[in-house]
């Protein structure tokens, strides 16, 4: 028994030192790697106008040995390296059309001059092969249009803006119709308005009519918000409405069903009661009384 509490011991220890020689291998490891890693990082700093001619010249020579596979490879990088920074690729993008759109309009205008069978191939190849999406932003457009000129609305007419200046354009309008107008700024926007009285009395009994059907609408809105609390709070069993013509046939198949079940549903033959007498034989036990073809 001691002998194998010895052997124990002696093999922890030995598990012990492994471990500990492996923890010390693996930092010694990582302490060589990150040392390299701090050598290479301070070489480059030191000779980055070599490496940088040295990488230029094997650029050029893989180019010159096979160009297609070289601007090949070339563009899958980039590709790789846009589809790794698609937000950081797209702000930028966005950033340098903000600064100048016009810029951009006009190149787009002289491109599309330039080459436009190109441009009414590459469109149509595009047509052809979103279809049913553009034909529904097509009726939805057509939609809207029909509805504001029957509203007698002028056509709709937007163009994008940048994040900055839709805040600074909703800063500038909250505090144009926020802020108190004094008596006098009233007294001259009034005198500055080249409107008939004719036109000013039916734009006043407009605004009163909208006003007066905003009212009513809260007022039914309300008074259904209301009438719904109110059933909530009632006691008691609420009234029921009568059945609807589903109802009604429904019940009537069912009752037919069960009809038809009753008539050719299998019945079992009763059963004999149980005799009440301890010493009367067992009903087993009694002869079976043949009749019919067996007689």
């Amino acid at each position: 028994m001691a002998n194998d509490d010895e052997i124990a011991r002696e093999s922890e220890d030995i598990r012990l030192q492994i471990a500990h020689a492996r923890a010390a291998l693996y930092d010694r490891a990582k302490l060589q790697r990150e040392a390299r890693r701090q050598y290479a990082r301070e070489y480059y700093a030191k000779h980055r106008e070599e490496h940088a001619d040295y990488q230029r010249q094997r650029r050029a020579a893989q180019r010159e040995k096979d160009p297609d596979a070289y601007r090949r490879k070339s563009r899958e990088r980039n590709q790789r390296w846009r589809d790794g920074h698609k937000e950081e690729v797209n702000a930028k993008i966005r950033a340098k059309y903000h600064a100048d759109p016009e810029k951009h309009r006009q190149r787009r205008r002289e491109e599309y001059a330039a080459n436009p069978e190109e441009n009414r191939a590459r469109r149509r190849e595009y047509y052809a092969k979103n279809r049913e999406k553009q034909n529904a932003a097509h009726r939805i457009w057509r939609d809207r249009e029909k509805r504001r000129r029957e509203a007698g609305l002028p056509p709709r007419r937007l163009h994008t803006t940048r994040r900055e200046e839709r805040l600074a354009n909703t800063a500038a309008a909250n505090a144009f119709f926020d802020r108190v107008w004094t008596a006098r700024e009233l007294v001259q926007a009034h005198k500055s308005i080249q409107t008939s009285r004719q036109l000013w009395a039916e734009w006043k009994r407009d605004c009163l009519r909208a006003r007066a059907a905003y009212h009513l609408a809260e007022q039914k809105e309300e008074l259904a918000r209301l009438r719904k609390e109110l059933g909530r709070a009632r006691t008691g069993p609420k009234p029921k409405s009568g059945p609807t013509k589903e109802e009604i046939e429904e019940a009537r198949l069912e009752a037919i069903g069960r009809q038809v079940n009753e008539r050719l549903r299998h019945r079992e033959p009763p059963r004999r009661p149980h005799h009440l007498d301890p010493a009367a034989p067992h009903p087993m036990l009694q002869p079976n009384q043949t009749t019919g073809m067996n007689r």
